[in-house]
């Protein structure tokens, strides 16, 4: 009796191990599979941006001829969530790389963003003023903000990031500085982790201010 109790405890134990291991297993794939999705969608957004240029206050250029086409990237839709409201220059006014460009508007709060080019204001996309969902659904498309007639197209581009260092750049330094300062924004890439919707909306009010001038930068001094 003694020996059969001894044989079904290890065979319990066993099994338990046995179940312990499939659900670590069936854990680390669900996230090795998240991860690669992750991988996907940021090589997916890169391609989609493969001819427009980005300046680290999250807002990007592509060339048009003789004006320039400007707008947000897919990581501030992703952190502000939903936006309600752009409050844009009027064509004909000139706005300064580095300096204030458009402010966003989203739940009770605001972001203001700079003007990855100095130029004139040649056109504000109307459409997406009018439905500023557009411009979350399609950034790089049919979200673009503005049109420009550029100052100093030829000396400032080169400052500007291709989408593949973009990326990297994102992924080395201003997740790395979330991760480290504020793990609560759910910014950790690897192992499937990604930003969390509409998290700038979560962000406690005196962490605020702050938190969006280290990931969105201030206006350059002269």
């Amino acid at each position: 009796m003694v020996a059969l109790f001894v044989v079904l405890t290890f065979a319990i134990a066993i099994a338990v191990d046995v179940l312990v291991v499939k659900r670590l297993a069936e854990t680390r794939a669900q996230q090795i599979v998240e991860a690669k999705a992750q991988s996907q969608q940021q090589m997916s957004e890169a391609n989609e941006a493969e001819d427009i240029l980005f300046h680290q206050g999250h807002t990007w250029v592509r060339v048009r001829r003789a004006v320039v086409e400007v707008g947000l990237d897919d990581f501030t839709h992703r952190f502000v969530g939903d936006i309600t409201k752009v409050d844009v220059p009027e064509p004909g006014t000139r706005i300064a790389k580095g300096k204030k460009a458009w402010t966003i508007h989203f739940g009770d709060r605001s972001l203001t963003q700079l003007a990855p080019i100095s130029g004139m204001v040649f056109e504000v996309n109307t459409k997406a003023m009018k439905d500023p969902h557009l411009i979350g659904d399609s950034p790089y498309k049919e979200g673009w903000i503005m049109k420009l007639l550029p100052d100093a197209l030829s000396q400032e581009l080169p400052d500007l990031y291709t989408p593949s260092r973009f990326l990297k750049w994102i992924d080395l330094q201003k997740a790395r500085f979330v991760r480290e300062s504020f793990p609560e924004l759910g910014l950790v890439y690897g192992d499937g982790e990604k930003l969390v919707h509409g998290v700038a909306q979560e962000i406690e009010a005196d962490k605020w201010e702050l938190i969006a001038r280290k990931l969105f930068g201030e206006e350059s001094k002269r």
